[in-house]
């Protein structure tokens, strides 16, 4: 069944705005609001793609609160979706696993270790260095096998994939990193990325986040 144009223009209004408040009223109300959401992180408007995988992760605590196996069936879903034999193509669906687990702890120990599988699998590069970020900043000892990993795609063509390899690296090793990382502080590779403190895109380059992976090493550079 299609999703309803009069929902998803609701949510989208919400996101919008984000107005997370009445974004978690609605969801309360229908059986599967994640459809939606996912429908919606192929918004032409990258503001609303972002937000929706924001939104993702926030309506799944609150389904975690009185059924936590609801949303482990979810985490199952989108990881075989991302698979080659389910017939479908999930973008974002890293993202959406990695906002997940940052909004469910509990479902850490079980899934963080999977998202390194994706770290070099299209089209998931991206979405998977972004949410390894994400969820390292939590939960780093989940990804300390795949620093490997992270310190090849910091010569990665995509600018992308080279900061967030850097962030993420920050996050899981510490100052064991900068030497890494120290190649990409003169990268001047522009990389709009969505702000979750603010709600907002901003754009950086790849050198300020070499810099914001280790900050105590390069504060004033």
């Amino acid at each position: 069944m299609p999703v309803q144009k009069s929902r998803k223009a609701t949510v989208r209004e919400f996101l919008a705005h984000r107005d997370f408040a009445a974004l978690l009223k609605w969801a309360g109300t229908i059986r599967n609001p994640q459809r939606i959401l996912i429908s919606l992180t192929f918004d032409q408007d990258w503001l609303i793609r972002w937000r929706a995988i924001e939104a993702f992760g926030r309506v799944a605590a609150v389904q975690a609160e009185s059924d936590l196996g609801k949303v482990r069936d979810l985490m199952r879903r989108l990881l075989w979706s991302m698979n080659d034999e389910s017939g479908g193509l999930g973008w974002h669906f890293p993202e959406l696993i990695g906002e997940v687990l940052v909004n469910v702890p509990a479902l850490v120990n079980e899934y963080a270790k999977l998202l390194p599988s994706y770290l070099r699998e299209e089209p998931f590069e991206r979405g998977t260095h972004i949410a390894i970020y994400r969820v390292s900043l939590t939960s780093p000892a989940q990804f300390r096998d795949c620093i490997p990993e992270l310190g090849k795609s910091l010569d990665d063509p995509d600018s992308v994939i080279r900061g967030y390899s850097a962030l993420s690296l920050g996050a899981i090793a510490g100052k064991s990193c900068y030497d890494a990382v120290e190649k990409l502080l003169d990268d001047p590779s522009p990389v709009t990325l969505y702000d979750f403190d603010s709600g907002q895109l901003r754009e950086t380059t790849v050198g300020q986040m070499a810099k914001d992976a280790c900050p105590e090493q390069y504060r004033d550079l």
